[in-house]
């Protein structure tokens, strides 16, 4: 089980802060599990589950598409 740091986090906000998307608009579990996924939850917000793996660039890249399908 991997944990979320910082660098992990500021990375994360480099693309959603370009995109623009609120940081208050989503919700990111502290733990890195499987491949990944992104979803709208109940409340409205948009979590994002980053993937158990040492190389974030393609989750990532794929990133704001994958946003913008759930923002619809």
């Amino acid at each position: 089980m991997r944990v979320i740091d910082q660098q992990i986090m500021n990375r994360l906000f480099e693309v959603t802060d370009e995109i623009p998307l609120d940081r208050e608009a989503i919700q990111v579990p502290l733990v890195m599990e499987g491949e990944g996924k992104v979803a709208r939850t109940k409340n409205g917000r948009i979590e994002i589950t980053l993937p158990d793996t040492d190389d974030l660039g393609p989750f990532l890249a794929a990133l704001p598409g994958r946003l913008r399908e759930v923002a619809g």
